[in-house]
């Protein structure tokens, strides 16, 4: 009887793990950008649900330094690919929200001591993105508007090179 019982489990085990369809890891990329939400940054990006399309997030650091200028930037945003997974050829949308610190005030008015250096801007992301579902080399390329309280940049071109995994 325990054989019977055993044997009963292990069978149905079995074909419990044999229908299981097998889906796709989720997709996750590193990648450093030039332009874009951060400037010049180092990110992580990763897709909600597995595949590498639909809904994501991503999340950098980043920071420009010379002899009288200093800028740190943590770009977070949300982002939608669209376009085919079996090619790793996709469209990208995305929205996100800067942080950035710097000892000046590199685009507002010097002399309003309100003004600490520290701000948030907004930026969406319209572009291409190269990034294999079973993992290796991506690239990104496009444009990603810039928009604050009082200026709005159309045009600011990024581009990206990285790894998925």
């Amino acid at each position: 009887m325990k054989k019977i019982v055993m044997i009963s489990i292990a069978l149905v085990l079995t074909f419990q793990v044999a229908a299981q369809e097998r889906k796709s890891p989720r997709s996750e990329n590193i990648h450093a950008e030039i332009g874009g939400p951060g400037l010049f940054t180092f990110n992580y990006d990763t897709r909600f649900k597995e595949g590498g399309k639909g809904w994501g997030a991503r999340a950098g650091l980043g920071y420009i330094a010379n002899d009288s200028y200093k800028l740190f930037t943590i770009p977070v945003g949300i982002n939608y690919l669209l376009g085919n997974e079996q090619d790793g050829k996709y469209f990208e949308l995305g929205a996100n929200a800067t942080f950035t610190s710097s000892e000046d005030n590199w685009f507002e008015d010097d002399d309003d001591p309100e003004n600490d250096g520290n701000h948030v801007l907004g930026s969406l992301v319209f572009g291409y993105r190269k990034q294999p579902i079973d993992g290796g080399f991506t690239f990104r390329a496009g444009l990603s508007p810039y928009f604050g309280s009082d200026f709005f940049y159309p045009f600011v071109p990024y581009l990206s090179f990285g790894y998925a995994f």
